[in-house]
């Protein structure tokens, strides 16, 4: 596996080279960080996909749909992320689910993670995070 260079406003960010593109779900009510959640992860050279809730990514999960990494907010309307996360382990699933919050105490996170969460992060993602995130993924 190689590494790129991709240009960014303010610096070079790495992207990962991979034979088969990295499936991301970005769970995420807020259209804004939406955006900048799916721009960040299209530079990495990922393949995107939007859901607004919990319960959308739970759906698509029922659905057939499978991802490598699920990307989700804690606080959404309809389903938030610590009941997505632990309905999607309760159903199997083995994608790498990383939390992003607005949330920086030590107990929202720690409540967020016992949820079956792999990692979780402060928002915004930047490229430093999104690289440790892909490079844990393409390692294990």
């Amino acid at each position: 596996m190689g590494f790129g260079n991709v240009m960014s406003t303010s610096k070079t960010i790495k992207t990962i080279d991979t034979e088969k593109k990295i499936s991301v779900l970005i769970v995420e009510d807020d259209l804004l960080i939406q955006k900048i959640h799916k721009v960040i992860m299209t530079k990495f050279g990922t393949e995107v996909q939007l859901a607004a809730n919990g319960k959308e990514a739970v759906d698509l999960f029922l659905s057939g749909a499978s991802f490598d990494l699920i990307l989700t907010d804690l606080e959404m309307p309809i389903m938030d992320g610590i009941e997505a996360t632990k309905q999607l382990r309760s159903m199997g699933v083995t994608s790498k689910i990383v939390g992003v919050t607005s949330h920086n105490q030590d107990s929202e996170i720690q409540a967020f993670m016992k949820s079956g969460l792999n990692a979780c992060y402060v928002k915004p993602l930047n490229a430093e995070k999104v690289t440790a995130v892909l490079n844990e993924l393409k390692n294990n």
